[in-house]
Formats: C-alpha cells, sequence, structure tokens
C-alpha cells in the first residue's frame, strides 16, 4: 500500500516527481512551497531522502554559480533522475544525478551532479552543466546507459 515518506510528506510543502536511486536506497524529488503549481515551476529544488525516511536533503546542486546572477530557488530545478548504477568503493557510495534547470536563461537544460553517503553522512556537490545539448532545445530528461567497453585485442 503507498504511504507518505517520513521526511518527504510535509504538509507545508508540495513533494512531486519522485524518483529511485538505482539501489533503492534514497529518493530524489521536487519540493516547492505549498499551494503553487508544480508545473514549470521557478521555485522547485531538487532534494533527496533515504527510502525508508529520515530527514530531506536539499542538493548543493540547486544553486547556479555565484557570478551567473541566478539563485534558486528562481531557476526551476526539476525532473530528478539517477545514473542506472550506484557505485561502492571503500565505506563510500557513489552517486550521479541529473536533472533540468532554467538558470542559463529561458529554456530548460540538462545539470548533473554527485551524492556521496559514507557512514550515513551524505554530501552533495555542486552541479555541472552537461555541455553535448542543443541549447536552444527544452531538455527535461535524460537518457542513462551503462556501456561495457571491451579492452582493445593484443597487438
Amino acid at each position: 500500500a503507498a504511504a507518505p515518506v517520513p521526511g518527504a510528506a510535509d504538509a507545508a510543502y508540495n513533494e512531486y516527481y519522485p524518483a529511485l536511486s538505482s539501489d533503492d536506497a534514497f529518493i530524489a524529488f521536487n519540493r516547492i512551497p505549498q499551494g503553487q503549481s508544480a508545473y514549470d515551476q521557478p521555485k522547485a529544488e531538487v532534494f533527496v531522502i533515504p527510502s525508508a525516511g529520515g530527514e530531506a536533503t536539499r542538493l548543493a546542486a540547486n544553486d547556479p554559480i555565484a557570478c551567473g546572477g541566478a539563485k534558486s530557488p528562481g531557476v526551476t530545478n526539476s525532473w530528478p533522475k539517477w545514473a542506472p548504477e550506484a557505485v561502492q568503493v571503500g565505506d563510500s557510495t557513489y552517486y550521479w544525478l541529473t536533472f533540468s534547470s532554467k538558470r542559463g536563461g529561458g529554456v530548460p537544460q540538462l545539470y548533473m551532479t554527485a551524492m556521496v553517503v559514507k557512514g550515513g553522512q551524505i554530501t552533495t556537490y555542486p552541479a555541472l552543466y552537461l555541455w553535448n545539448q542543443p541549447s536552444t532545445e527544452a531538455n527535461h530528461t535524460p537518457a542513462w546507459d551503462v556501456f561495457k567497453i571491451p579492452q582493445p585485442p593484443p597487438q
């Protein structure tokens, strides 16, 4: 049965567009103040929370670079999607997320960010612009895939 996730079911907010991480450990979602339309919402920001519930973490990637002049909320950060694999190295797990944002102007573009979990502590990082997309076309959702590239044959 469907049930609210503790920490992502606050009556003061509208929380939407959930996405489960590849290992089902986390949920990424959008959050805006309650009573506002979720469609093309400039105040939208991306948060993550453990799937079992807990405290929602606001991604550092919501904030555009300072020299650009744009601020979040206000740049329509939306549609979070996880990479198809989380990578465990030692006691840390590395995750990648993409999302769309209008921080560069009026057209949504895709950005990517990292999240690292070590000892239950979540650390998020600023976003990188994905340069290989048409700057005049609206982009909302990434196409993730995992490529296994074989070693070249011996010479």
